[in-house]
């Protein structure tokens, strides 16, 4: 466009300024691309509820998004960086991790680990290192020492007396145990003899003198079965006892005989008696030897009986000594046993005594950590690692301890160890059950 201009004219001083035509040249560049024209439409007003809150939230300026732009404006600036300004922060960062590898390398530490089964170091386990407090313990030691002096005597004394009782009433039920023992043996044997008697003279009975009755019975019968048929084969009106009581030889020969005074004439009467009475000749002959026969029987089991009887006695002899020193070593024991109980409870009424003495040491005691506390070092999964940095570096050499407070069964144990770090090492001290030693024993050193 021409824009019209009319300058003002020196010579024409009242006359209206004259406009001079001008033209405004636009250059035109080439091979430029075309650009779409950007449509910008108005942006719907967001609805009421859940997408006006996002709405509202995305606009908020607030921490996260001013650190979000600052990481953003951050990252655009970094990407226009140079490859000089990248080399040297590469550098910076190589020496920082050098350096830091190199003071770790360097480092002086003593690692702690415990492997315990008996000791329980509580809730919140911890390794103490503590300043020198020989001093203060020794110190603790003489003042309770004082106070146990009268006692302790007495205790040890009690204890030795106590301990040789307790040995006397061991040797005495042992004298016990030897006498029963020789008792009870006694007794067995003496059961025994009488079992083996009581054994040989039921065989003699049942054997011998058994075999004796049926011999017996077989010759009655014998005799009764001889005497029928002669009476049957004779013809005689012959009837022998049904009793089996009854059936005995001499019965049965009168029987005969009574049938004999009704036999018929034909009968010769001298011959019949004369073989009935030949008949119980023979049976009063074998009577006499088996009655014979059954009375040695007798001698022969009083024969049994006689060594039976002095063994017997003999043995119940030894018993009765043995009884009597029984009963003596039973006395003994019970008089020992009572001197036993009495020790016991003198004893028990010292000890109360030496507790009451010595009741606040352990917490005298469990007042020097804090009194003389260097660092605290908590225990995690059984390791505590001690640095060797501020106030434990500052300390002098052999002025520190390591400490480690635990219980076992109850009593308050623990454990001291001497603080010994090597110079940029890192060392390791395992602790177990056996470092650890009650409290109370440091009142007997």
């Amino acid at each position: 466009m021409a824009e019209e201009k009319n300058p003002t004219s020196s010579g024409e001083g009242g006359k209206a300024p004259q406009q001079k035509l001008r033209l405004k040249v636009r250059p035109i560049e080439e091979n430029q691309p075309r650009v779409r024209k950007k449509v910008v439409t108005a942006v719907p007003a967001p609805k009421p509820g859940v997408e006006a809150a996002a709405a509202v939230e995305e606009r908020r300026v607030g921490a996260g998004r001013i650190v979000r732009d600052v990481g953003s404006s951050l990252l655009q600036s970094m990407r226009n960086w140079d490859r000089k300004v990248w080399f040297t922060i590469g550098a910076v960062v190589a020496g920082l991790v050098i350096y830091g590898g190199w003071v770790e390398w360097r480092k002086t530490v003593v690692r702690v680990r415990v492997d315990l089964d008996e000791i329980r170091l509580g809730d919140r386990p911890e390794v103490l290192v503590l300043y020198d407090f020989s001093e203060r313990l020794a110190g603790l030691r003489r003042d309770y020492g004082r106070r146990l002096a009268p006692i302790r005597p007495q205790i040890r004394e009690l204890e030795r007396t106590l301990a040789l009782a307790k040995a006397d009433a061991a040797g005495t039920q042992e004298k016990v145990r030897m006498v029963e023992s020789v008792v009870q043996e006694e007794t067995t044997k003496a059961k025994g003899v009488y079992e083996d008697y009581r054994t040989s003279v039921s065989r003699l009975w049942l054997e011998e003198a058994g075999t004796l009755d049926l011999e017996f019975d077989a010759e009655r019968k014998k005799f009764l079965g001889e005497v029928e048929v002669r009476a049957r084969e004779v013809g005689l009106f012959y009837h022998p006892e049904e009793d089996e009581d009854l059936q005995q030889p001499e019965i049965a020969a009168n029987e005969y005989r009574l049938a004999l005074y009704r036999a018929p004439p034909s009968i010769k009467m001298p011959d019949q008696f004369g073989w009935i009475e030949k008949k119980l000749s023979e049976w009063h002959k074998f009577e006499k030897d088996w009655n014979a026969r059954y009375k040695g029987l007798s001698t022969k089991a009083k024969q049994l009986r006689s060594p039976a009887s002095t063994s017997l006695e003999d043995k119940s002899q030894r018993v009765g000594i043995q009884a009597k020193e029984l009963q003596k070593f039973r006395g003994d024991a019970a008089v020992i046993q009572n001197e036993i109980n009495g020790y016991e409870e003198r004893l028990k009424e010292l000890r109360a005594k030496e507790a009451e003495a010595k009741g606040p040491f352990e917490e005298d005691v469990g007042a020097i950590p804090d009194a003389f506390l260097c660092q605290r070092v908590p225990l995690s999964a059984d390791v505590a690692e001690i640095y060797v940095t501020g106030k434990v570096a500052e300390a002098s050499p052999n002025t520190l301890r390591v400490v480690i407070r635990g219980k076992r069964a109850g009593k308050i144990a623990w454990v001291i160890l001497p603080f010994e770090p090597v110079p940029h090492k890192r060392i390791e001290k395992i602790v177990k059950d056996t470092d650890f030693r009650p409290v109370d024993d440091w009142l007997d050193e």
